[in-house]
């Protein structure tokens, strides 16, 4: 694979991430596979986080810190970040949440503001 297909496996990965196809311990795995074709003790160690810790993130289990999953992106060029969702996402969530009983406010598209009338002063 060159650098040009590589960027684009990458991409492709983390916008499956954000779309919510993919999961972050999926990602990894598959990055991990497809582009170094290392094992996990190996890539742990160069993460600088243990075999375990690498496993259950992999397997989506445990309880991943901000830094691990930063030492584990950051080899592929990656970053762990918060996104906006769009007012469908949001939506979908809110509707997700109220079935498991937590309550979530709910977005409404913004109306183009009216035109103010001037009144006879």
């Amino acid at each position: 694979m060159n650098l040009e297909e590589r960027k684009a496996y990458i991409q492709t990965v983390a916008e499956e991430v954000a779309q919510g196809k993919l999961s972050l311990g999926g990602a990894t795995k598959q990055l991990r596979e497809n582009l170094l074709g290392i094992n996990q003790e190996r890539f742990a160690v160069a993460c600088k986080i243990s075999k375990r810790t690498l496993s259950q993130l992999e397997v989506d289990s445990g309880n991943p810190t901000l830094a691990t999953l930063d030492a584990v992106f950051r080899k592929f060029g990656l970053k762990v970040s918060l996104a906006h969702l769009s007012p469908l996402e949001l939506n979908a969530a809110a509707a997700r949440k109220s079935k498991a009983g937590f309550s979530i406010p709910t977005v409404t598209a913004a109306l183009p503001p009216s035109p103010i009338s001037k009144g006879a002063d």
